[in-house]
């Protein structure tokens, strides 16, 4: 197969049903020349995911497939991409829609149908056989903005991958809304439409259903490798660009100084609580060498370790960097918190020496302090 005839997958993401099933149907109703794989994860834990494969005909599959455990990566490697290259093999579709679990962040679906996945031998078959056309994101516009600033949690929701998933609802539709190349907002207002634009890619977010864009216009979605790198990597986080309007605004806090480890987290409330949406990096003089990732969203705030600053093909300058989108918060209150949290001239004078080998409070995030860690 060349790279020519190579089936072209557009990936649909929602955390909502009904918004999932619009894309679904559109294409299954105008486009009878595309296969529809859709894929839902058990919410009780049981690892095992239902597989729907249709088009215009009717339903083709309909299968469960136990997992080695209920998450996306094993969906990924265990069935997703080999069904997909299943279908391409027949040679009978122009185009597939997979539609994503609900809830699903889709950092895994893309990176393999790039090929990035599952060794090179395997990454060579998806390559040849596959080729990833664009991310959708389906969302339910009235509801949008209650969604990304609400603490509700997927398991209240019955949208849990597995009985240990303690994910906010807010967390993945952020997430999800990073990487897609297209987002469907019907029904959002202009306050809704304004904080899409702020948190999702320069022109993604589109007003209008999958009914009025129709089948072609989301299988025709052209997308862009740099969007998955934006998405995984808090060392590129970046202001879409969207102007602030409707009590919508988004600051871009950036500073080369390390966090203070004891006044960052006093401050954390102040900087990731309330209806706020904030994503970026930062670094402790106890850990110089690694960059701190922060990802908020929907009451939840999640700090980790992301590796060196030298893990991305380009060179990342150390700073700290947080962008921090509100709806209806005070901006002065997280610019204030955000310096407050730094350290100061007096404390940077002592150098970055003192702070080797203790303690900072962020062990169960970021692990231990490593003593002799590259500064």
């Amino acid at each position: 197969m060349s790279a020519a005839t190579r089936l072209p997958v557009t990936a649909v993401t929602a955390v909502d049903a009904a918004s999932r099933d619009a894309a679904v149907l559109s294409v299954q109703l105008d486009a009878p020349d595309a296969v529809v794989v859709r894929h839902d994860l058990s919410s009780a834990g049981q690892g095992l995911l239902r597989r729907v494969v249709s088009d215009g005909t009717g339903v083709l599959e309909d299968v469960v497939v136990p997992l080695e455990h209920t998450c996306m990566g094993c969906a990924v490697r265990e069935d997703l991409l080999p069904t997909l290259v299943r279908l391409a093999e027949e040679g009978r579709w122009s185009a597939a829609l997979l539609a994503l679990p609900l809830a699903s962040e889709p950092v895994s679906v893309v990176r393999g149908l790039l090929g990035e996945l599952g060794g090179a031998a395997a990454g060579r078959s998806v390559r040849q056989r596959l080729r990833l056309a664009g991310v959708v994101l389906a969302v339910d516009g009235a509801a949008a903005t209650d969604d990304l600033l609400g603490d509700d949690l997927l398991d209240e929701r019955d949208l849990a991958h597995g009985d240990d998933d303690a994910r906010s609802v807010g967390e993945v539709l952020a997430r999800q809304l990073r990487g897609a190349d297209l987002v469907l907002a019907p029904g959002a207002d202009e306050r809704t439409r304004a904080l899409l634009e702020h948190l999702a890619l320069p022109g993604a977010v589109d007003p209008r259903g999958a009914s009025e864009t129709g089948a072609a216009h989301l299988l025709r979605q052209r997308h862009d490798p740099s969007a998955s790198r934006y998405w995984d990597d808090p060392r590129t986080a970046a202001p879409s660009g969207a102007p602030d309007a409707h009590g919508v605004w988004t600051l871009d806090l950036h500073d080369w100084r390390p966090a203070h480890p004891d006044r960052l987290r006093e401050n954390l409330e102040a900087l990731a609580g309330g209806r706020l949406v904030g994503r970026g990096r930062f670094w402790l003089p106890t850990r110089p060498g690694s960059v701190g990732a922060w990802d908020g969203a929907g009451g939840q705030l999640s700090v980790g370790d992301a590796g060196p600053w030298s893990a991305t093909g380009a060179p990342v300058e150390r700073s700290t960097r947080l962008v921090v989108t509100g709806v209806d918060e005070d901006p002065a209150r997280v610019r204030e918190a955000f310096s407050a949290s730094l350290l100061t001239e007096a404390e940077l004078v002592r150098g970055l020496a003192s702070w080797a080998g203790r303690s900072d409070g962020f062990e169960p995030w970021m692990g231990d302090v490593q003593v002799g860690g590259a500064a």
